[in-house]
């Protein structure tokens, strides 16, 4: 039998718990401090399995919708339009989700940089505007996502 993801990544939180903790000396503060940061990166990750694929497949829907206002509003020179057909390219990507935000974020980028040098104008002025109100929402998700690990008094 191989054992589940949940299985393995408990036998790693017992070793690290119940072996390597314990055989540290109480000296080695920064050894400890970082175990115990690893052991509970390890139980949110844990947790946060299930619904993992859902949250990155809600990141990937995100950075498309956000593609395709910029491809729609998207004008300039050469160099613009050949960072909106790398942008169009990245969007019509058929992989995982993971693997397509990826790709959608590098040719949003590519794009920011390229509009910076030869885009028209308008779309240089709505280019931040546009990316900035597009991602409030999408950096509140991901607040909620991580707000296991308490890093975020606001949420």
């Amino acid at each position: 039998m191989i054992p589940s993801i949940d299985d393995r990544l408990a036998s790693v939180v017992r070793a690290l718990t119940d072996i390597v903790l314990p055989a540290l000396p109480p000296e080695a503060g920064l050894a400890i401090e970082q175990s115990q940061l690893a052991i509970g990166h390890l139980q949110i990750i844990g947790a946060q399995l299930a619904a993992a694929p859902a949250y990155e497949q809600e990141e990937a829907d995100d950075a498309r919708a956000l593609a395709l206002i910029l491809l729609a509003r998207g004008d300039g020179g050469p160099a613009t339009q050949a960072a909106l057909a790398r942008l169009r390219d990245a969007v019509a990507l058929k992989t995982g989700a993971r693997e397509a935000r990826v790709a959608v974020h590098e040719a949003i980028d590519g794009l920011v940089r390229q509009a910076s040098s030869d885009g028209d104008a308008g779309f240089r002025a709505a280019l931040g505007p546009i990316i900035v109100t597009h991602q409030q929402a999408r950096t509140m998700k991901d607040r909620q996502w991580f707000t296991p690990m308490g890093f975020d008094a606001g949420i």
